[in-house]
Formats: structure tokens, sequence, C-alpha cells
């Protein structure tokens, strides 16, 4: 493999690793509180709540396990054309990119369908409480941001 060639291949694969990257953040040691949905963060449950919110994560966690097998398959797929010497297949590398989002857009399907299911046994007052903390968390995050880019303003 000439020397541009090994480059283009090993920035392609670097590329992508980024991309998963930053598609998945870190959660942390504990995860994103209640399963992933920082919206229930500092709502209080029921105890029946909690038991429908547990049976709901578990329903969608099982539902999930397919598709994390699909994508670990389809990620080795990708590292056996990239690892394979000679010309990539553009052809085979294309198909997997569109498996990829097709297997992306199912994951995101199931994530919001989990969302609905945990939003639906709230009460009207512990979305209204939700909200109410979302809005003054946004609103920090925005002054910590203007804070934070107050120099580049000068930039522009």
């Amino acid at each position: 493999m000439s020397r541009s060639s090994f480059l283009i291949a090993a920035m392609t694969v670097g590329a992508l690793a980024v991309g998963q990257a930053h598609a998945q953040p870190p959660m942390g040691p504990h995860g994103c509180g209640h399963g992933g949905l920082p919206f229930l963060e500092g709502v209080n449950l029921t105890a029946k709540q909690k038991d429908s919110v547990k049976k709901i994560f578990k329903e969608g966690h099982e539902d999930m396990k397919a598709l994390h097998k699909q994508e670990h398959d389809l990620h080795d797929q990708f590292e056996a054309i990239m690892l394979t010497p000679g010309k990539v297949d553009q052809a085979k590398l294309d198909a997997l990119v569109t498996e990829q989002n097709a297997l992306d857009a199912k994951e995101n399907a199931a994530r919001e369908a989990t969302a609905v299911k945990v939003h639906d046994i709230l009460t009207a007052e512990q979305i209204s409480a939700a909200k109410d903390r979302h809005d003054r968390i946004r609103a920090l995050q925005d002054q910590i941001h203007a804070i934070e880019h107050a120099d580049s303003k000068g930039d522009e």
C-alpha cells in the first residue's frame, strides 16, 4: 500500500472513530439518570411509576439487544473492508453506510418510543416541574456558553 493510500485509510478510520465518539457521548459512571432520560431527573415518582419506568426500560433494553448486535456486525464488516489490501470497494462501503443509517434511525425511533411511554405515565404536575427544571438548566447553560465564548465575538 502506498503511503498516500495508507494515510487516506488511516484518516477514514480515524474520522469514523471520532464520529462515533461524538455520536455517543460518555454518560459517566451511573449513566444519565433514569435510564438515559434526563427529563426525569428531579421528578419525584410514585412507587407505581418507578415500577412502570423500570418495566419500560427493561423492555426497551431487550429490544435494543438485536440492534446492537446488528451494529456490531456492521462494524466488523467495515473493518474487513478497511483492512483488506488493495483498493477499497466503495460500493460495499456505501452499502454499509446506508445500513448503518437505517440502523441508527431504528435505534432513535426505539429511544423516542421509550421516552413517550415514560412521558405518558407522568402527571401534568410532574411534567410541568420537569419543564421548569429543564428551562432553568438551559438558561444556566446559555449563560455558561456566553461566558466561555465572549472573547470570540470580537473575532467575527
